[in-house]
């Protein structure tokens, strides 16, 4: 009889906790749902204010498998089957020289070196993004931008020369690596943007 009656109150007050904290499973319920009444977002293609021709491809996958596998909402592929349209913008996407040395450090003993040339041994990548979510129809009385916010994200990367690969492909090494970085970047903003979107509501 007592393992009974300690079974109902270990019951009852893991329910009152539950209750009180406003713990809910993840999926049980959606906030964007209930409270904006979006169900169904377009993301429209990123618009690239960069010289890096590309990167908005990049975001925009990195966007579209985010929103997928959080399966919080419904992606559609045309704006008007859309509750709300999600807008993103390239602000800046570029590398730039964070630590670098003389070509006599690189290549010492060698007389043609000359300790007046500086060479980036390490660059760093910068993102940065900005992105609003718009309803398609505006209810009266409602507002037409439901959420907005901006991300910013850096990376360090090796130069070319720390890879062990100096002459003419240098150049090509240090974009492959530019654009890796880029993909990591976007990667994890993204993360970021799903929380930060659900998360308000």
């Amino acid at each position: 009889m007592s393992k009974i009656i300690f079974g109902i109150t270990l019951g009852l007050v893991s329910s009152f906790l539950f209750q009180g904290c406003g713990y809910t499973l993840q999926g049980s319920r959606n906030e964007l749902l209930e409270k904006e009444n979006i169900r169904r977002i377009y993301v429209q293609p990123m618009k690239n204010s960069t010289f890096k021709a590309g990167v908005e491809h990049v975001v925009y996958n990195a966007l579209i498998r985010t929103l997928v596998a959080g399966r919080r909402v419904s992606i559609v592929k045309l704006p008007e089957e859309a509750d709300a349209i999600l807008i993103g913008s390239i602000v800046t996407a570029f590398a730039a020289i964070s630590g670098s040395t003389n070509m006599t450090s690189l290549q010492p003993g060698n007389v043609f070196a000359d300790d007046k040339i500086v060479v980036g041994t390490i660059y760093v990548a910068t993102l940065n993004c900005s992105f609003s979510l718009v309803r398609r129809n505006v209810p009266p009385g409602q507002r037409a931008t439901v959420w907005s916010s901006s991300f910013s994200r850096t990376k360090s990367y090796p130069a070319a020369i720390q890879l062990d690969v100096p002459g003419t492909t240098s150049s090509l090494i240090n974009e492959s690596e530019f654009d890796r970085a880029l993909g990591d970047l976007a990667g994890s903003m993204m993360l970021d943007l799903h929380e930060s979107m659900l998360a308000m509501f």
